[in-house]
């Protein structure tokens, strides 16, 4: 019973904090695995990261640091660079649904600044209701992406903004 409780609550409050943000919108690069190219479908793969400049089809590593490194050299990744992979079809693009434990990780090693986030394709919502992933404390990672991903205004906000007070 405890347990219904606990999912009925989680529920609740997963829909109170996801009603802000626009719909998730697919990952531009991502793979075929979750076959709609949504970064939503597992519990810690919620980071629409972009790691390549595709710009006129050249499929260039990013760098993500002021040493000019790439998402796979500071990943430790690499020997399986998938670069190719985020270009091509199904769904060419520039970027792909990584976890949120190598987001904290990435933004532990070169900064906030550093790091290329996807807003619109990353489960921002989810991403800033969980504590940890993967053995790592998120709380650097929801600021970082509280910064690079504000919550949209609301409609009270902005009829607010436009009306002017009558005093």
């Amino acid at each position: 019973m405890a347990k219904i409780a606990f999912w009925v609550i989680f529920g609740m409050c997963c829909a109170i904090v996801t009603c802000e943000y626009p719909e998730l919108e697919k990952c531009p690069g991502e793979g075929p695995r979750y076959r709609d190219y949504m970064c939503n479908h597992d519990r810690t793969h919620r980071v629409c990261a972009q790691l390549v400049d595709n710009s006129d089809g050249k499929c260039q590593e990013l760098s993500w640091s002021d040493k000019k490194q790439t998402f796979w050299q500071i990943t430790g990744q690499e020997q399986w660079n998938w670069k190719t992979k985020v270009c091509s079809e199904p769904n060419p693009g520039d970027s792909w649904c990584i976890c949120m434990w190598a987001t904290a990780g990435l933004i532990d090693k070169v900064g906030c600044e550093n790091v290329h986030i996807n807003c619109a394709a990353t489960d921002v919502p989810y991403l800033l209701g969980a504590e940890k992933d993967g053995g790592w404390n998120l709380d650097k990672a929801r600021k970082c992406i509280k910064e690079k991903c504000p919550e949209p205004e609301t409609k009270e906000e902005e009829k607010t903004k436009e009306e002017p007070l009558n005093l």
